[in-house]
This record gives C-alpha cells, structure tokens and sequence, in this order.
C-alpha cells in the first residue's frame, strides 16, 4: 500500500506529464524531514553535467497570466505579490482548478518566523531576522488590499474559508518557492530574491521549486525557452545525491526568514550594524550633521545598514562614513567640492568609536556569546535539546555573534598596539 508522500508524488508527476511536461528516469522524489528539509528531488543513476532532468511547459506555471482570474478580474491596479497572491487563493479554492495537485503537494506549514509564537520570536532578538518578519505589515495589506476584493467578488470566492491564513500561506509560499519568470533563453541560478526589486514575473513553478538548496552543493539550473523551461544538471551527479538548485549567496537569518531553515557554519553569514548608530555616534551641529549624511547618501557612501561578511573585516563605507562624519567643517566642505573622499584606512580614534559601536550591538542580544556556544555544542552532541526552531535561531545568533567577537578582538588588538608605550617601557635600559 502506498504511503500519502509516495500517492501525493504520484498524482503530481501525473498530472505534470498529462499537461505536456517530461521526465528524465534518473529521478526521484524522497522524504528528507529527517534532515529538517522535507520533499527532495534525488539521482537514481549517475547524471551527467548538462543532462536535462524535467522539462515544463510554460501552461503548467502558476502566473497571472495562466490563473482564470485574471480573466474574470481586473488586477491591473493590485501591486507586488498581491495580483499573484489573489490569484493562489482564487485556485486553491475552486474545485475545478487545473493546479490542485500542485496544491496538493506544496506545504501547508512553515518553519519561517513568520509562524513562530513570541516566545520562539524572542530567541531571535539582535538578530538580523526580528524587524524583518513583517507580520503586522503582511495582515494589514490582506486588510486593506486583499479582503476587500474577496468580499465584493463572492461570485468567485466562496464562504466559510479562513482567508487570512489561506493568504500566509500563500504569501509564505511565494516567499520560499516562487521563481523570476525570466526573458526566452536566459538561465536562472536562483529563485531566492522573488521578494526583491528584479525585472520579469514572479511566478510559481512545479517540480522546480521540489529542489533544496544547500550552500556549496548547487548542481542543477532553471533554464528559460520561449515555450517551456527545463532544469539541467551543471556538474556530475552521482547515484543517490540529492540535486540542488541554489536559492543564492543567503546569510542563515536570510535563509530563515525567507525559507525557514538555516545553514551551519554559513560561509555566507553577515552581521548588519544599523548605519544610522554610526551617524549618532558623532555628535556634530544637526544641521550640520543632516549635510553630511545627505552628501554620504548620495554618493552610495551611507546606507541603512553596513554588512561585515565572515571575515569579520570593517567594511570599507563604513570607515569612510565616519571619517566623513568627523571632519572640521573645512574639510568637510572641501570634500563637497572635490568629492575626493578619504581613503578607508582604520584610524585609533575611529577605531575607538567601532569598537564602541560594535559592543554595543554585541549586547542586543539575551544570551551570552559563551551560554550560546554552550548551548551549540551541547545540540550538536543531543540534536533532540532543542526544537527545531530554538536550534534554527541559535545557529543564526551564533552565525552572527562570532563575526561580532572577531571584529571586536581586532579592534581591540589594533588599539592595543597602536597605544603610546608607557614611559617605563620607553626609557631605555643601559
């Protein structure tokens, strides 16, 4: 008797080849929530670099465009995901739709802190994860936008459907799964930024979006023809690999906000130091003050936020920001005519203010850095100490926390050396 993965895997690869797509015998399904992952694509056999997996037709992609709703209401005016997200909600619910086996086997949970209770919310504070949840803005453009819609067109939305969870999962599922329609005969390496600002169509693609991601094991692509697209290998995939499509360069508060898992030991992990505590840092007229983070900000210089990578080096804006912000006002208007800036060499006194600056970001957190790696170590030993997303939001504070305290050791050591001997140690010994 088959299990419910193995009947839902079944009715969907049906329907997908009933709808014109094709299958290459090397792959499989495979159920790996053992490994925090879910529903994967496999190699039966080896695979060969450029061998083609699966192919789509256009017809089968969930868009706009393809949705009968969009025949039937005008969203020309809807922005954002809300046309995309209208249109899910809209299929979802009609009996008839050509997609629900697609619905059938897409999630109807999510790990992302989006879902999380406040209490599981808190292990995220200092977190590059905690203001960019955005339930609050998320439930009031289904409010505004999106409820009002539903209830005035009850032709085509039926009652007693709790719309506003139906529109997290929607929303949650574009998030994670969503790709960028893009021009005939380009590729796609990633279907991770459908929540930035990129040209093409945000849109829904079965079978592609069964693919995980894993950082450093991308070994398939999305390519885009004028009437289908395909998912190739790009390298030699062995027996019993798993095939992964790469969601991008992600930091783990990324990919947990995004995707709701994270990468350990991320070679991508950022920490983000809020650009406006730098500028509040220096202590020069308003006025003054406003000149110069306008000049900054026009020249690309000063932004929201400075990302220090894993290297845990200073960013090189960050440097020039500060050194900027402590000019004379000599300087600084010699610099408005020039626009000459400063090179992004660490000074003491500058040092001094990072150092300050980066302590101080260091202690947002609830945990110490040390209970926080006495905790890793012991869920490394015992994975079953910690649910799922205490682990997930431990593995970012850790992520984050660890480039803090090497950027902070060398700040520290920097000054240190750089500190005038004291006068004992410079007299000299005869």
């Amino acid at each position: 008797m088959k299990t419910d993965f193995e009947q839902l895997n079944e009715n969907f690869v049906r329907w997908l080849k009933a709808e014109g797509s094709t299958f290459s015998p090397k792959i499989a399904f495979k159920d790996y929530s053992n490994e925090g992952a879910g529903r994967g694509v496999y190699a039966l056999e080896d695979i060969k670099d450029t061998e083609v997996l699966f192919t789509l037709p256009r017809t089968v992609l969930l868009s706009v465009k393809n949705s009968e709703l969009s025949q039937k209401l005008s969203l020309d005016e809807l922005d954002g995901w809300n046309p995309l997200i209208l249109c899910m909600i809209y299929e979802s619910t009609k009996e008839d739709s050509k997609w629900s086996p697609y619905f059938e086997i897409l999630p109807k949970e999510f790990h992302t802190p989006m879902f999380w209770s406040e209490e599981e919310q808190k292990e995220l504070t200092g977190t590059g994860v905690i203001d960019k949840i955005g339930k609050e803005q998320a439930e009031q453009n289904f409010r505004e936008t999106i409820l009002p819609l539903i209830e005035e067109h009850e032709e085509l939305f039926p009652k007693g459907v709790d719309y506003l969870s139906l529109f997290h999962r929607m929303g949650s599922l574009i998030m994670a799964y969503s790709f960028i329609d893009e021009a005939p005969s380009e590729d796609s390496d990633s279907d991770a930024d459908s929540d930035d600002e990129v040209e093409g169509e945000v849109t829904m693609v079965p079978m592609a979006d069964m693919l995980n991601h894993k950082t450093g094991f991308n070994n398939a692509r999305l390519f885009y023809e004028e009437d289908r697209l395909g998912m190739c290998a790009i390298k030699n995939i062995q027996a019993g690999e798993q095939i992964f499509n790469t969601y991008g360069d992600l930091c783990s508060a990324d990919l947990l906000r995004k995707y709701g898992f994270v990468d350990e030991e991320n070679p991508n992990d950022i920490v983000e130091i809020n650009g406006e505590s730098l500028v509040n840092a220096y202590s020069t007229e308003e006025e003054d003050k406003a000149d110069r983070v306008e000049f900054l900000l026009d020249n690309g210089i000063l932004d929201d936020c400075f990302v220090i990578e894993v290297d845990a080096e200073i960013p090189p804006e960050m440097i020039v920001t500060a050194k900027v912000l402590s000019m004379s006002p000599a300087d600084f208007a010699k610099l408005q005519k020039t626009e000459k800036f400063p090179k992004p060499k660490l000074t003491p006194e500058i040092s001094q203010v990072f150092l300050e600056l980066l302590r101080a970001r260091a202690s947002q957190y609830l945990t110490t850095y040390e209970e926080d790696l006495e905790r890793y170590t012991q869920a490394k030993q015992n994975p079953d100490s910690l649910s799922r997303n205490g682990r997930n939001a431990l593995v970012v504070r850790v992520g984050e926390r660890t480039i803090l305290k090497t950027a902070i050791e060398r700040l520290e050591k920097s000054l240190r050396e750089e500190a005038p001997s004291s006068p004992a140690k410079r007299q000299k010994t005869h």
